[in-house]
C-alpha cells in the first residue's frame, strides 16, 4: 500500500493537537478481541473514506510463501496479527494505520498507531516523528452497518492531572507541550478501566469523533 504523504503529516497534526499519545500500547495481549464486522468499506460523516482490512490476511496475501519470512516479519505477524490495517482516504489522498480491537468488558476499543509514515518525502523530517498509539472507544450503533469512533481527548487528560486524579506516568514534550504517556500497557489497560467506571462528565466527548455508515452493504 502506497503511502501519499501530504494527507499523512495533515493527519498527524490534527490528532497530535487533541488526542491522547503514548509510546507504549493502551491493550495487553490478553485483551485483544477482533471484531470480524469493522472489515469492510465506511464512509464517514465528514465525507472521509476508511477501508479496513485483516491484517493477518492482508499478510498472508502478500507473503504466500511464508517460508521465506524474515525472523522480523515473523515477529511482527505474530504481534499484530489480530488487527487490521485501515486506509483512511480524504480527497483521493491516503494515509495508512494499524488498528488493534480490544475489550473491557464488553465495551470494544482500538488502539491506532501510523504505518510506515517514514515515507515523507523530507527524510530529516520523517527522523523526527515518533510512531505513537492512540486509543478510541468503539460503538456500533445499528446492526453493524454503522459505528462511531470516538478518540480520548487530551483535555479530558489534562484536567485529570491538574485536578491530581490520576498517577499515569507521563512526559510533556515540544513546543507545544504535547501529553505523552510513558506507563507500561498494564497501567494504561487498568487506568482505561478505572476511566470507564469513572463517573466523569463528558468523559468520552472529543474534537476527533467519527461516525461511519458502511459502504459496501448490500442493498
Amino acid at each position: 500500500m502506497k503511502i501519499k504523504t501530504i494527507i499523512i503529516i495533515c493527519f498527524l497534526v490534527l490528532l497530535n493537537s487533541c488526542i491522547v499519545k503514548s509510546l507504549q500500547p493502551f491493550y495487553t495481549e490478553e485483551s485483544i478481541a477482533f471484531q470480524k464486522y469493522f472489515v469492510g468499506e465506511w464512509k464517514d460523516n465528514k465525507n472521509s473514506n476508511w477501508e479496513v482490512v485483516s491484517l493477518k490476511e492482508e499478510f498472508k496475501k502478500d507473503n504466500k510463501d511464508q517460508s521465506e519470512l524474515s525472523a522480523e516479519d515473523k515477529e511482527i505477524f505474530e504481534k499484530y496479527k489480530d488487527g487490521y490495517l485501515v486506509t483512511y482516504t480524504k480527497k483521493e489522498k491516503e494515509a495508512v494505520f494499524i488498528a488493534m480491537p480490544f475489550k473491557i468488558g464488553d465495551q470494544v476499543f482500538m488502539d491506532f498507531i501510523p504505518f510506515d509514515y517514514e515515507n515523507l518525502s523530507n527524510d530529516l523530517v520523517s527522523q523526527h516523528l515518533l510512531k505513537t498509539h492512540s486509543v478510541a472507544k468503539f460503538d456500533v450503533l445499528e446492526e453493524n452497518k454503522e459505528v462511531k469512533i470516538s478518540w480520548l481527548d487530551e483535555d479530558r487528560l489534562k484536567s485529570l492531572y491538574d485536578n491530581n486524579q490520576i498517577q499515569l506516568k507521563h512526559e510533556v514534550i515540544g513546543l507545544d507541550e504535547a501529553f505523552v504517556l510513558t506507563a507500561s500497557s498494564e497501567e494504561l489497560y487498568e487506568f482505561l478501566k478505572k476511566y470507564m467506571a469513572s463517573n466523569i462528565k463528558d468523559k468520552w466527548k472529543s474534537s476527533n469523533e467519527y461516525t461511519l455508515k458502511r459502504s459496501d452493504a448490500k442493498p
